[in-house]
């Protein structure tokens, strides 16, 4: 039996190649490899691809390559993130900076 997702990240490698064109370098050690601009400098970017096991967020499988599921097969799973909190220690490196540019 293949493993999860296998089609899948074959249908995607394939989108790789059509999307990156002659910068796409190749497969190599479970990563594919596509050049890429930095600033002018070119580089190689490594592209790793998992099926994970719990979808995150919300995302309609509804359509899947070329595949027709009837029904909603909407899954939603939960994303949780904490808001952004500034410590007292940044809020002072903060104020010392507004102080030293005599903002």
């Amino acid at each position: 039996m293949a493993a999860k997702g296998q089609i899948a990240k074959t249908l995607v490698e394939q989108k790789l190649k059509e999307a990156f064109g002659t910068d796409y370098i190749g497969e190599y050690s479970k990563k594919y490899y596509v050049w890429a601009d930095d600033g002018g400098e070119k580089v190689q970017i490594a592209i790793s691809l998992t099926c994970p096991k719990n979808n995150v967020g919300e995302i309609n499988i509804g359509n899947v390559a070329g595949r027709d599921f009837s029904g909603d097969n909407t899954v939603v799973a939960p994303v949780e993130a904490k808001p952004a909190e500034i410590t007292k220690e940044e809020e002072e490196n903060i104020a010392d900076l507004i102080a030293a540019l005599g903002l």
